[in-house]
């Protein structure tokens, strides 16, 4: 018969002195690790979450042409369409950024619209919801730091 070393561990452990002290390492590691893991996914998630919420989006900037109130009333028409997300107007009332998923929408139905709608419309640019974003946080730092 064999001697079984766990059999008479605690009697050892008193013979010897041997006091337990602190958290073993295992545990020490799987604390570590999950600071780690809920650190990394609070960083992480809220951003991942936003980019996917907001893959789909394009931005159309169109430049109008004709009396503003006419505008506000073609823009709130414009807004009740399906998979337009926003519709911002510039303060001066010349330009329009028409925010939409360009899974539902695409810019020739909403310059269609315009045409429907007897709006002179004429689409400056299409640019990605994202580097709009972008491109505003720049020129707000830039025109912030003069």
């Amino acid at each position: 018969m064999s001697y079984d070393l766990e059999k008479y561990r605690e009697k050892r452990e008193r013979v010897l002195g041997v006091k337990r002290r602190g958290l073993e390492f295992g545990r020490v590691m799987t604390i570590f690790s999950l600071v780690v893991l809920l650190g990394l996914g609070l960083v992480v998630i809220p951003r991942s979450i936003a980019f996917l919420q907001n893959r789909q989006l394009e931005d159309a900037i169109y430049k109008l042409s004709g009396e503003r109130a006419g505008a506000e009333q073609v823009l709130a028409e414009l807004k009740k369409q399906e998979g337009v997300r926003e519709v911002v107007m510039d303060p001066h009332g010349s330009r329009v950024v028409v925010t939409f998923n360009k899974g539902k929408l695409d810019t020739a139905r909403i310059s269609a619209f315009f045409l429907q709608q007897g709006a002179q419309a004429v689409l400056l640019n299409e640019v990605g919801h994202h580097q709009r974003l972008h491109t505003m946080k720049k020129e707000a730092a830039e025109s912030g730091g003069r």
